[in-house]
């Protein structure tokens, strides 16, 4: 059985931080901040956003490996879940991803590093750019590793093809299902599954409003209750405030958390709070108003897990 939390994760710090005009395409949680006068004022805002964030994770007992951008070329480098991930197994994977400027991000000094310190084969599928098909890491995919299972909703950038060969290739159940929100009167594809979902050891939120076909959220919810999670449901606003963009960690004296925005923290509701601190979770969550509002991703997008080998 996998490990389903790490206690190890990657962070790649804001250098080039800012809105991204290819990626708001379908990526309808940016917005451009008023009232800021440059660039520069967003992503030193950014920047300090980060810099908390690693400290707050680092007080918790995790422990964090940031690398640089140093091809400074992309402004979503601080989120590296949607072109890396890690497996026990010694096993690295790398992500094809649909915005063109963002494929700099996968830096070949990070993955010779990685590599070489776990000890690791490199499971590649970034060549599937070429036809047009994709699957962006952990922002397309929700992983139960203990389980074996993995949720996608499927959108421009999961593709349902790639996802079934990562599951062939590394051992789940694909659980498939589209998710929608409404923007400007319409209902359009939510662009990633880690928004609308989290699951971690014995806790699943999800905004199951967003999957709209009866089957789907069936099947959802009961593979959800047959690995025995607590379903913790959330509304489309709160998918709105990062609710569903949160992530289960181990601190390094084994201390289970949930990590989160302060935004996505202050719209839980009560009933919420206590499901998960029944959960026997404690929540760690700090302001990453900037991130969220500019980029479109919020806490755990900007977490690659690392899972040291076995």
């Amino acid at each position: 059985m996998s490990k389903q939390t790490a206690c190890v994760v990657l962070m790649v710090e804001p250098k080039c931080f800012g809105f991204n005009p290819d990626t708001a395409v379908d990526n309808h949680f940016q917005t451009l901040i008023e009232g800021h006068s440059s660039n520069n004022d967003v992503r030193q805002k950014a920047r300090e956003e980060f810099t908390e964030y690693v400290r707050l994770l680092r007080a918790a007992g995790v422990e964090v490996h940031v690398e640089e951008d140093t091809v400074m070329i992309s402004p979503d480098a601080v989120f590296p879940n949607n072109w890396i991930t890690f497996h026990e197994g010694r096993t690295i994977a790398l992500y094809p991803m649909r915005a063109a400027n963002r494929r700099h991000e996968r830096q070949a000094s990070v993955i010779k590093h990685w590599s070489e310190k776990l000890s690791a084969r490199v499971v590649d599928y970034t060549s599937y750019e070429k036809e047009g098909k994709y699957l962006e890491g952990t922002g397309s995919m929700v992983l139960d590793r203990e389980n074996g299972v993995a949720y996608a909703c499927l959108s421009e950038r999961t593709s349902s093809e790639l996802f079934r060969l990562f599951c062939k290739d590394f051992g789940y159940r694909p659980i498939e299902f589209h998710a929608m929100q409404p923007v400007q009167g319409k209902m359009a594809p939510i662009y990633h599954t880690n928004v609308v979902m989290a699951v971690g050891k014995n806790l699943a939120i999800v905004c199951l409003e967003s999957i709209q076909d009866s089957r789907e959220k069936e099947l959802v919810v009961k593979t959800l209750e047959s690995t025995n999670k607590e379903i913790v449901p959330i509304t489309i606003q709160q998918v709105n405030d990062y609710v569903g963009n949160v992530l289960e960690l181990e601190s390094k004296d084994g201390e289970d958390l949930l990590v989160m925005s302060s935004r996505a923290y202050r719209a839980l509701n009560k009933d919420q709070l206590n499901k998960i601190k029944a959960c026997k979770l404690n929540i760690v969550h700090t302001s990453l108003d900037t991130i969220e509002t500019v980029g479109g991703g919020g806490a755990r997008c900007m977490l690659a897990e690392i899972f040291p080998p076995v």
